[in-house]
């Protein structure tokens, strides 16, 4: 009998510190590192097992999210006249400064399913150039300045022009530039060295 008593004496002791150590110990580290390999080895598992329900699971919970686009549109330079060029520039004045005054016109393909407005077109290269411009997408039943917007799977004529200065090219010179278009989801759309020709 003093037996029993002094082994649940010191079993309840011993219970007795190890709930104090508990309570005085920060207890996130453990339970996050825990948690960690419990979820490694779940991906593991699923992995070795070739279970598709946590794949399904995730497509369900992400089928409400909106989906945005990434690759939306196709941008390349045109050219309408065999004799002039339709990425050029002249000389011109901001104020009373001396400036570059850059024009160009741009086949546009919209290769989503979602209408696109391309907010913004800036000179990124060279970087003495840079410099944001207006961008204006042709409507192709009128042929004006249109809204903006590029109905899905469509495209059309989009006219830029930028102000640069201090000039950085000399009367007669070709201008080079890497041009980059911004559209409503983010997505940058950067070309390759446009070449401007210059006239006067």
């Amino acid at each position: 009998m003093n037996r029993q008593s002094v082994c649940k004496g010191g079993a309840m002791r011993m219970w007795k510190d190890v709930l104090d150590w508990c309570t005085g110990q920060d207890l996130s580290l453990p339970v996050t590192s825990i948690g960690a390999l419990l979820a490694a080895m779940f991906v593991v598992l699923a992995w070795l097992r070739g279970w598709t329900w946590p794949r399904r699971f995730w497509h369900w919970a992400r089928r409400y999210c909106p989906r945005i686009p990434r690759k939306t549109l196709r941008i390349w330079p045109m050219r309408r006249y065999p004799l002039m060029s339709d990425q050029r520039w002249y000389t011109a004045s901001v104020g009373d400064q001396p400036a570059m005054q850059i024009v160009s016109a741009w086949q546009v393909t919209n290769r989503a399913k979602k209408a696109i407005y391309i907010h913004r077109a800036r000179i990124v290269r060279p970087r003495k150039a840079r410099t944001d411009g207006a961008v204006a997408v042709i409507d192709p039943r009128t042929n004006l300045p249109g809204d903006g917007m590029l109905a899905p799977r469509s495209y059309a004529e989009v006219m830029t022009q930028f102000f640069v200065h201090p000039p950085v090219c000399h009367e007669g010179e070709d201008f080079k530039a890497k041009l980059v278009f911004t559209d409503q989801f983010g997505n940058k759309h950067k070309t390759k060295w446009i070449v401007f020709e210059y006239y006067y």
